[in-house]
């Protein structure tokens, strides 16, 4: 008890720390294993921090990160849940880096994270943009466990063809775009012609850009080091605060 307590007071630091949290810190609450999930997940689930001033507006990304440090299952269906993250206005960074990173985060679980996706992914209780967010992360994964990606993607054909909502085959064809399977293009560009697919979730230049695009650098994203994560996604002092 008493070193849960401790974690949580260094946890709540992480609201002062800006854009990036000081190395220390960031040690002293991965040390904690577990007992760093809770006081974690609960200040990256509050999503009405992400649209404070600075420095407070960052802690929700450093949660986000030092959770995918713990390595825990346990991350993936309150992650989801948090699906749709809303904009105050257009083009709101902080929202976007988010939303953006929590399907990479989940993916760098690797092997561990497929049945608890794929059934996340398969109930029709959640959020649409939440199951959205479960097939983003089955693509990632193929990145930290590559034996896994041609089942994944199987997986994902033999949804897409039995779907008959527009809008999840739309999320089911961006899952797979995302994963750069070239040889499905004649196939998913004629769904659109059959107008069977959503062009505002998904236009077909889009489409045609990650389908036809190495996707080793794209799906990468998932295997990077908390510090990288950092060095390559910012927040940047340049972004909007």
């Amino acid at each position: 008890m008493v070193l849960e307590l401790g974690i949580a007071d260094k946890v709540k630091q992480l609201r002062r720390e800006g854009l990036r949290p000081h190395e220390k810190l960031v040690a002293q609450i991965t040390r904690a294993g577990a007992a760093a999930f809770q006081p974690l997940l609960e200040l990256a689930t509050d999503m009405d921090v992400l649209h404070e001033d600075a420095p407070e507006c960052y802690a929700p990304i450093h949660a986000l990160r030092l959770l995918g440090e713990l390595n825990m299952v346990e991350i993936i269906e309150p992650l989801l849940e948090e699906f749709p993250v809303e904009l105050d206005y257009e083009d709101e960074r902080l929202p976007q880096v988010w939303a953006e990173e929590a399907p990479q985060i989940i993916g760098h679980l690797g092997a561990a994270a497929i049945e608890p996706l794929w059934a996340f992914a398969d109930d029709t209780d959640r959020a649409e943009s939440a199951r959205s967010a479960a097939f983003r992360a089955l693509s990632y994964l193929t990145a930290a466990a590559p034996e896994s990606r041609e089942a994944i993607i199987a997986g994902l054909r033999e949804r897409l063809a039995a779907e008959q909502d527009k809008t999840m085959r739309s999320f089911l064809l961006t899952a797979l775009a995302n994963l750069g399977v070239a040889a499905l293009y004649s196939e998913l560009m004629g769904m659109y012609r059959a107008g069977q697919i959503d062009t505002e979730i998904i236009p077909a230049g889009a489409m045609r850009q990650l389908l036809l695009t190495d996707s080793t650098k794209r799906l990468a994203c998932a295997l990077h080091p908390l510090w990288e994560r950092y060095d390559q996604h910012g927040p940047f002092p340049s972004e909007d605060e």
